[in-house]
């Protein structure tokens, strides 16, 4: 119930709050004319382009409002941005001596490291369930 009722209270200004990741490109358009695009990186697909930066910017704020009205709608739930300081991607795994030789042996058949093959089980795994 307490989760329910904290997405309850996340509303669009919530999201539009949080410290997404972006990544601004400049490109030329069918005139010549230089563009500044702008794509949120935990959010696949929403974008946005201007003349200038200060324009690109603005539309990609109105994007970003729309795509969470979208999601919210939906009720889908919204990526949030990961925090880098909680997770810093070291996970401390322990195992059977015979499930690390099984393992070990799975990611050399694959030419991959430890870590990658693990992330490759792991990924295959959660995609199955979603």
């Amino acid at each position: 119930m307490k989760t329910d009722m904290k997405r309850i209270n996340k509303n669009i200004e919530y999201y539009l709050n949080l410290p997404w990741k972006y990544t601004i490109e400049e490109d030329v358009d069918n005139d010549g004319k230089k563009i500044y695009i702008i794509c949120i990186n935990e959010l696949p697909g929403v974008s946005s382009h201007g003349y200038s930066i200060e324009k690109a910017m603005e539309s990609f704020k109105e994007a970003m409002a729309l795509a969470f009205e979208m999601y919210i709608e939906a009720g889908d739930e919204i990526p949030e941005p990961v925090n880098e300081n909680r997770y810093k991607g070291n996970i401390a795994y322990r195992t059977t001596p015979r499930r690390h030789y099984t393992i070990a042996q799975e990611a050399e058949k694959r030419n991959l490291s430890l870590s990658q093959f693990i992330d490759t089980v792991i990924d295959t795994a959660i995609s199955k369930k979603n």
